[in-house]
């Protein structure tokens, strides 16, 4: 048995990065625990569309950790494989766009302001099934956090952009990424609709970047952005997108303090007869059984595996950390919409240039009236994203031919001549939307893979339709010919399962990502969002990192 330490992290990704950085630099010893690779650069500087893209599943780092999926109880289920999170060192910050926005101040209090306030009420929106609850923090308490997020990650962006944003005490440490033709089309667009749109903050360097004082200095200086055009599912081969690999944890691991082990596969949480935990049991690359005893236990890893360890530990038929009931329970998802456009005359080149991108905010959250509309909340809508030929094999109007002589001629023409608004829809939490064990299918190592059973659900369905209009409208402002919208396949960028609230009752641990039912357990990620935002996750889920990593380094009872 290794000799014990401070802390164990679950997950080496963004939250075990920043923590393992915060911890160890604190004095604590800490074991870094990671189930996939520390990549080599051959491993993530590829730009093989049909291994990032298309073939995801046949990665080794991906093929191992499936998860099923079925859309309501009863149904059959599906295996899915997914590199969200990517299974390595680095996490999902290897392949992610880098879209660094903060959630809104409103977006932390929706019960509050939308159930309460009466705003569901003047929309007449259904929300039967819906488990809609406030943070127990608000966007002050985690300003802070996500200042340092942004300047030691490294974000490019214009603070003063978006008129939507809570206040603010800095703004970005660098300035936005270049624009492209189609951030030029939508701008001006949005512009003439009387709409706001902005730059995407992006964790990308528009410069050359090493972190300034007071914010860590250790971080290593990284290359500015070549504008390659694939960041979406890539790694980044100049490291000018943020991760976690290229940033914290090399800080981390010059203090002394950290050891990085990798290819260990968790599969308990240890506990002792009052209920505190122990430690962890994981598997080691040689496939023996390991037991790393520390005084705080931290689960770092995506909702499924944030969800799928609580399950399996403890000492009863609930799990760890469930006296509420609600591990595995509330999970959402976006539901994204993509609003395509062909140009006849316009050539777009959406293949070239930076990944980053323009959104605007008008129809986020509560930042429109919603009298009458049938839903609350709302969606981010913007461009941004790749074009590699892969990618845009599928962009064909709906009636037109999808194989043959006419398909060919129509792709090689509008390949050049299209581009896309990406809406990112919020989801509410919703009572049959949960995460679960599966009884039958089991993952390598003989553990039950995480069964998500998920759909979306009428506050949803009416969004989309607005969402969709909206998208539809600016595309055409836009100038193009030929104009539709889609919703995504496959849900993205989930979130719950282990709520965060002040009532033991009602969620599953505190403000600072701490168990309430045991005091030296703590669960960081997107995971204890009780709600989503139309944003991606990752600034709120790095800021939440730094805040827990600070009120551990308080001490309390954690290691006495």
């Amino acid at each position: 048995m290794p000799n014990p330490a401070d802390v164990v992290i679950i997950g080496m990704g963004a939250v075990g990065g920043i923590m393992a950085k915060e911890l160890a630099s604190a004095g604590l010893k800490v074991v870094g625990l990671e189930r996939g690779p520390l990549l080599d650069f051959e491993d993530y500087a590829t730009k093989d569309s049909m291994r990032a893209i298309a073939r995801r599943e046949l990665e080794e780092r991906v093929k191992h950790e499936p998860i099923t999926m079925r859309p309501k109880r009863g149904a059959k289920t599906a295996l899915r494989y997914t590199t969200t999170p990517s299974n390595n060192v680095g996490g999902g910050l290897m392949i992610w766009t880098g879209s660094a926005t903060r959630f809104m101040p409103d977006d932390f209090k929706v019960y509050t302001n939308e159930v309460l306030g009466g705003v569901a009420k003047r929309a007449r929106a259904d929300l039967s099934g819906y488990d809609i609850a406030d943070w127990p923090i608000g966007y002050d308490d985690l300003e802070p956090y996500y200042e340092r997020f942004e300047w030691e990650m490294g974000v490019s962006g214009d603070g003063a952009a978006n008129p939507f944003e809570g206040p603010r005490r800095r703004g970005y440490p660098l300035p936005p990424l270049r624009p492209s033709t189609r951030t030029k089309l939508f701008g001006e667009a949005c512009a003439r609709l009387g709409y706001h749109a902005y730059e995407t903050p992006q964790g990308i360097l528009s410069q050359p970047y090493k972190p300034p004082a007071p914010y860590d200095q250790r971080i290593p200086e990284r290359a500015a952005c070549v504008y390659c055009g694939q960041c979406n599912n890539y790694g980044c081969h100049v490291q000018a997108k943020t991760s976690s690999t290229f940033t914290v944890i090399p800080a981390a691991l010059e203090t002394g303090n950290l050891e990085l082990r990798v290819r260990c596969k968790v599969f308990r949480i240890e506990t002792d007869s009052g209920g505190r935990a122990t430690g962890v049991s994981y598997f080691d690359p040689d496939g023996r059984v390991v037991e790393q005893r520390a005084s705080v236990v931290i689960l770092g890893g995506f909702v499924y595996e944030n969800v799928r360890l609580l399950l399996l530990s403890g000492r009863g038929k609930k799990g760890l950390a469930n006296s509420s009931g609600l591990v595995g329970r509330a999970i959402m998802a976006h539901g994204d919409i993509h609003t395509t456009g062909l140009f006849d005359a316009t050539h777009v080149n959406a293949f070239i240039g930076p990944n980053g991108g323009m959104r605007l905010d008008d129809f986020n959250g509560n930042n429109f009236d919603h009298a009458g509309l049938g839903f609350i909340r709302g969606a981010t809508i913007g461009t941004s994203g790749g074009g590699t030929p892969i990618e845009r094999y599928d962009v064909v109007p709906p009636g037109w031919p999808r194989w043959g002589e006419r398909y060919k001629d129509n792709l090689i023409r509008y390949y050049t001549r299209n581009f896309d608004i990406g809406a990112h829809p919020e989801t509410l939490p919703h009572r049959d939307n949960v995460v679960d064990l599966d009884p039958v299918r089991k993952d390598a190592w003989g553990i039950p893979l995480p069964r998500t059973t998920f759909s979306f659900h009428e506050n949803e369905r009416r969004m989309w339709r607005f969402v969709a209009e909206k998208s539809e409208r600016i595309m055409k402002e836009a100038g193009a010919s030929h104009v539709w919208s889609a919703p995504t396949n496959r849900p993205s960028r989930w979130a719950g399962g282990t709520r965060m609230g002040e009532d033991p009752r009602a969620s599953v641990v505190n403000g600072y990502c701490r168990a309430h039912d045991v005091e030296n357990l703590f669960v960081v990620g997107s995971s204890v969002f009780p709600t989503m935002s139309g944003y991606a996750a990752t600034p709120t889920v790095g800021a939440l990192a730094y805040r827990a990593a600070e009120f551990i380094k308080s001490g309390g009872r954690l290691f006495g």
